[in-house]
């Protein structure tokens, strides 16, 4: 096992770093997402499964892989619906990062630190309940209902206003945003995290509920003993002093706002295991499902497909459809390749009127590039290509039997005389014949206007595809 392993990186190519990158990397935001997401027992979970399934590929364990797979979709079906707002806050953070990820410093922000420091200062030794909410890049709205509009500048007093006892705000949550209050009054949802609530409030309650489904930071006030603690994560915490607080949010405006260098190191330095643990993983299944050392040979029919022929071409008889095509490679890529992908595609722009030869070389096989042509059958196929000519032709109408007797045949007329064909350059001029289908002459009695089928020459057609509205009169006079 070991040896195949060696074997496995030894043959690593640029193109599998690239996949080993894009694999890891998937890993470790979902580790770093679980993390956050309080849902590690579902990590746990989808390790222990994850395991089990590597190993019933690798030792060919056909029912449990199967059932595995069977299974797959279901189960990946079930984890969406059970942490959609976990999802839906990860995308969203995705989709806004580049916007909201601007090139701001701490010295814009200390103006701020300075007015919730003593805001929640002055709130605190008076014992009147606060509840702030700083926003950090994730959107709000969609976690928050209720409140009133302002978007007024932020100030001490303004605060201290809003949280007055008697104030109808009083209760509500307001949000500060870059230097601004934006709403006041606001319905905030509770945590479900009884252990962490503790013996705090409803409005510590509501201000961990909000920093556990955004990377917002909450401020509280007691309105009971009047101490101050700061909601973070899935965390909520006292401060003991003022100096702390500031510490704090000094902290949260750095990892949210940093500058671009400081946001590239964070990157790279932040998250240790959870990097180890991706790289490890990515390159584990790498090894049992992307690499696997056996080479396969298979051979398969596979369909011929005529691209960039002009509209007047025509291909004629007898024309190969498909083509037996021998192709070997490893097993992993024959299992992730999908058959019915497979065909041998000719380019038809440079053909000439006549006979044309075709040598099928691999590079008109489409096939994933990780497996070679070994064979094509047949090797060489020859086409005869002609163009379409439009011709005028007479309509013939065909009849059968004889007047009945005491009946005299006048005349038979078709309307139109001519109809225009679109016929193969190659048609002689004595082929080209257009006919009605057999008309009965001993079926009328009297003068009557038909609408028959009409009879084409083989590979020719009614010019701009539009079938005519041929009517054949036959005039019966009786004697």
């Amino acid at each position: 096992m070991i040896e195949n392993i060696l074997i496995a990186f030894s043959s690593i190519k640029i193109v599998n770093l690239v996949d080993l990158a894009i694999i890891a990397t998937f890993i470790y935001m979902a580790l770093v997402w679980f993390k956050k997401a309080r849902a590690r027992f579902v990590l746990i979970g989808l390790f222990i499964l994850g395991s089990i399934y590597i190993l019933a590929q690798f030792f060919n364990l056909y029912l449990t892989t199967r059932v595995f797979q069977t299974f797959f979709a279901i189960f990946l079906i079930v984890i969406v619906i059970i942490f959609q707002d976990e999802f839906r806050s990860f995308f969203e953070r995705v989709a806004l990062w580049s916007l909201l990820r601007k090139k701001r410093h701490l010295t814009s922000f200390s103006q701020n630190i300075d007015i919730f420091a003593n805001a929640l200062a002055d709130l605190s030794r008076s014992k009147v309940g606060a509840l702030i909410v700083v926003k950090g890049n994730d959107p709000l709205d969609r976690h928050i209902e209720g409140g009133v509009p302002l978007h007024g500048t932020l100030s001490q007093t303004m605060l201290e206003t809003i949280f007055t006892p008697h104030a109808p705000s009083h209760d509500g949550a307001v949000i500060v945003e870059e230097g601004f209050i934006t709403k006041f009054g606001v319905h905030l949802p509770l945590s479900m995290n009884i252990q962490k609530v503790g013996h705090f409030g409803t409005r510590h309650a509501a201000a961990l509920g909000i920093s556990e489904r955004t990377d917002a930071i909450c401020l509280v006030v007691s309105e009971e003993q009047g101490t101050i603690s700061i909601a973070e994560g899935d965390k909520i915490k006292p401060v003991d002093d003022i100096g702390t607080l500031r510490l704090r949010l000094e902290d949260f405006y750095r990892k949210r706002f940093a500058p671009r260098r400081k946001m590239w190191k964070d990157l790279l330095t932040g998250h240790i295991l959870e990097k180890i643990v991706a790289i490890f993983l990515a390159c584990v299944l790498w090894i049992i499902f992307g690499q696997r050392q056996e080479i396969l040979r298979r051979d398969f029919v596979v369909p011929i497909e005529y691209r960039n022929l002009a509209p007047e071409w025509i291909i004629g008889e007898p024309k190969p459809k498909e083509a037996s095509v021998s192709l070997s490679g490893n097993a992993s890529v024959f299992e992730l390749a999908n058959s019915s992908d497979f065909k041998i595609s000719l380019d038809m722009s440079d053909v000439r009127q006549g006979d044309n030869e075709f040598v099928l070389t691999d590079e008109f096989v489409r096939r994933p590039s990780e497996l070679s042509v070994v064979s094509i059958d047949p090797r060489k196929i020859e086409l005869n290509i002609y163009k379409f000519i439009e011709r005028e032709v007479a309509v013939e109408v065909v009849t059968v039997g004889r007047i009945s007797y005491g009946y005299e045949l006048k005349d038979i007329k078709v309307e139109p005389e001519k109809v225009k064909l679109l016929c193969p350059s190659t048609m002689k001029p004595d082929e080209i014949k257009v006919t009605t289908e057999e008309i009965d002459l001993r079926k009328f009695t009297e003068t009557q206007v038909i609408t028959p089928k009409i009879f084409l020459p083989k590979g020719s057609r009614f010019a701009n595809d539009k079938y005519p509205d041929v009517k054949v009169t036959v005039d019966i006079e009786k004697r």
